[in-house]
């Protein structure tokens, strides 16, 4: 499963390494700091599985970004006080042990928009549609209501 000189990682103890030594199920990690610890290899998961799933790249094939320039018109047409609404529920995700989380201005548009519409309970097909022009409701009145629903809330 794993092969010295792999870095790998122990969730629970938010420790990462270097693979030094594999004796039958111990598994010999030497940490950044250059103490070396010991684990259970069933207690390791490779560190570059667990920042891909966790650390929250975007993927880079074609596919992945083929509604980017959507997603970024929708972001482009929000007010101020609608991207402050993602913004905080961006501030006040729990940080996962071991991952470094972005900020704000690092996310893609996507991952903008998905942390508002998680935030307003406003699927984002929503937002796209309202985005078109002629929609009903309009990207301004969609905005308009959530975030007087969303200040009320907040009291």
């Amino acid at each position: 499963m794993f092969n010295v000189g792999d870095v790998v990682r122990n969730v629970a103890a938010n420790v990462a390494g270097e693979i030094v030594e594999i004796d039958g199920d111990t598994v010999y990690i030497e940490q950044a700091n250059g103490a070396e610890v010991d684990f259970q290899l069933s207690a390791l998961v490779l560190e570059s599985e667990f920042q891909a799933k966790h650390g929250g790249a975007v993927q880079e094939d074609a596919g992945a970004h083929a509604y980017d320039a959507t997603y970024q018109m929708v972001i482009d047409n929000l007010y101020p006080a609608m991207l402050a609404v993602g913004q905080t529920a961006h501030a006040n995700i729990t940080p996962v042990p071991g991952v470094t989380p972005k900020r704000w201005e690092e996310l893609s548009a996507l991952q903008k928009l998905n942390l508002i519409s998680d935030a307003t309970d406003t699927p984002v097909k929503l937002w796209i549609d309202a985005s078109k022009h002629g929609a009903k409701p309009s990207l301004a009145t969609l905005q308009l209501s959530l975030l007087g629903a969303y200040q009320k809330g907040k009291k």
